[in-house]
């Protein structure tokens, strides 16, 4: 059993390296042990046994602490996509000291438990517990085969609604219109003064989505850009000094930086946070001179 002082210990090596190392992770209590146990519950409980806080959480690995409270209520509507739900707890099991792998499995077999009782439960729900051992798989595969199948749904309903966009014709222009005859002598009017053009931002940043991803961009320390993005979209982001951008799966993502080609993770479902400044511009800049 470890000592009381081996998960402030812990927690301490995961500060100072910014990431618990899975190879160390902790063994896992099995939320099974408890049927009254849900699986955000059984999460806090492994978080605060091993004395880390939900705010280092947050500030390490740069997940909103919205989400992670979601995620220790058993709130999993709350998050953006049900793949985002898996990144944010492989990203939270990595720090804490958890095995990623056995989370993930933990969490699925939660959501297969709630999803197969959900017919039965009482209007106030019973708390999330985890399946025990011995019990059949075939309602695991029913599971990730429905899961399939509606995100398969969801592929095909955003190739159709891109096809059907740019299968759209464009509005005919109207017919020309004769000009007035022009008088012998015609008023001169002096030029109106041109309106003054915006200063241009020394970022601008391309995203362009081959699947579904969400964003999160800080704009120079200050603004904040947060949303969904499906297949097909584009997002430009213009700043002065820095991007802080966060990608729930990088992946899906082509970028450019000030349309220089900005090299990115090729993983799908990956979360992926980088800082992209003017040294990184500089950078993009200098090697397609040097080519």
């Amino acid at each position: 059993m470890p000592s009381p002082a081996e998960p402030r210990q812990r927690g301490q090596e995961g500060t100072s390296a910014g990431k618990r190392d899975p190879q160390r992770a902790h063994p896992l209590d099995r939320p099974a042990d408890s049927e009254s146990t849900s699986f955000g519950s059984w999460l806090r409980r492994q978080r605060e046994a091993r004395e880390v806080s939900l705010r280092e959480i947050a500030d390490r690995t740069k997940i909103s602490m919205r989400y992670l409270e979601a995620m220790e209520e058993d709130r999993y509507d709350l998050l953006p996509a049900p793949v985002f739900a898996r990144g944010f707890l492989r990203e939270y099991a990595r720090y804490v000291g958890l095995n990623a792998d056995e989370v993930i499995n933990h969490f699925l077999a939660a959501q297969q438990t709630q999803s197969a009782g959900s017919d039965d439960a009482p209007a106030s729900g019973p708390a999330l517990s985890i399946p025990r051992s011995g019990s059949s798989s075939w309602p695991r595969l029913l599971f990730f085969g429905l899961a399939t199948l509606i995100l398969l749904g969801l592929v095909a309903l955003g190739v159709w609604l891109a096809d059907r966009r740019r299968a759209r014709p464009q509005s005919a222009p109207p017919p020309p219109i004769a000009a007035p005859p022009v008088s012998a002598s015609p008023a001169v009017t002096p030029p109106s003064p041109a309106a003054p053009e915006s200063p241009a931002r020394a970022l601008r940043l391309t995203l362009d989505f081959t699947g579904d991803c969400w964003v999160d961009a800080v704009i120079d320390g200050g603004r904040r850009v947060s949303e969904q993005r499906v297949q097909g979209e584009s997002l430009q982001v213009d700043a002065d000094r820095t991007i802080e951008l966060t990608l729930g799966n990088v992946g899906a993502v082509d970028a450019q930086l000030n349309g220089l080609p900005l090299p990115l993770s090729r993983r799908l479902g990956e979360v992926a946070r980088r800082t992209i400044d003017l040294t990184t511009a500089r950078q993009l800049r200098d090697q397609k001179e040097s080519r």
